[in-house]
């Protein structure tokens, strides 16, 4: 199943909420966020398809009515293409993800295709090795990495051939000539990020970009992320809220 109901916060709102990790974790790393935020929540669960498309088309088939996507990183590119299917949900939230990852002519921003094929044979060759570095990689450009890479890791999946396809699918998603989802859109980029290089513009919707963070910000900085969620919520739910 690729989505899976997680819990309903105390206030039993009916907005819905479907939460992408980013490669190689569990929907669990977003635990903390989550509770913090009314509604139905449900956990995205990866899947073991050769193409991206693939997946997409899988969780449109599943997708509550009128939910909040918020993704992060490859989840969060995830989250963009279930947004540009029919019917739209009501918000996209994305966590330092770019409409393209590895860099080409219409993206020089994303990461050098050389990098990213060694980044594949490396982990190909030594998973669980290649999983430590990312940790590294989620917390670089913070002056305390320790405890974003303590907690990271006990949400990492275990190393799997199926880890693998998803790990290509970062070169098979392409969103820089596609015009904004139909549905309130905010993306949150990162300037310390070690993997998604911010660009100017993100280009499809409104982009903020997080002073002094890495990768996994909503880790290093949960309130901040936590009052950009609360505010799309709110701007969605004043007026059942007020009634």
């Amino acid at each position: 199943m690729a989505l899976e109901f997680a819990f309903s916060s105390e206030c039993n709102s009916p907005q819905a909420w479907v939460w992408f990790p980013g490669w190689g974790f569990k929907a669990e790393v977003f635990t903390e966020l989550a509770h913090n935020l009314p509604g139905q929540h449900y956990w995205y669960r990866w899947s073991d398809h050769e193409h991206f498309d693939d997946a997409v088309e899988e969780i449109c088939q599943a997708l509550p009515q009128n939910a909040i996507l918020v993704g992060w990183s490859l989840g969060g590119a995830l989250a963009e293409a279930v947004a540009h299917c029919q019917p739209a949900p009501a918000a996209l939230v994305t966590l330092a993800t770019a409409p393209k990852f590895c860099r080409a002519p219409q993206w020089p921003y994303g990461m050098p295709q050389i990098r990213f094929n060694g980044f594949i044979a490396s982990f190909d060759d030594k998973p669980q090795k290649t999983q430590v570095h990312l940790l590294a990689l989620c917390a670089q450009g913070t002056k305390a990495p320790k405890g974003i890479i303590r907690l990271l890791a006990h949400q990492q999946e275990e190393a799997s051939l199926a880890m693998g396809k998803q790990l290509r699918w970062l070169d098979q998603y392409d969103f820089t000539s596609m015009p904004k989802a139909d549905c309130l859109c905010l993306h949150l980029l990162a300037e310390h990020d070690a993997l998604v290089a911010p660009p100017h513009s993100h280009g499809q919707g409104h982009s903020v970009l997080i002073e002094a963070a890495c990768h996994a910000l909503f880790i290093q900085m949960p309130e901040m992320i936590q009052k950009y969620l609360w505010a799309v919520y709110s701007k969605l739910n004043v007026e059942s809220d007020s009634a």
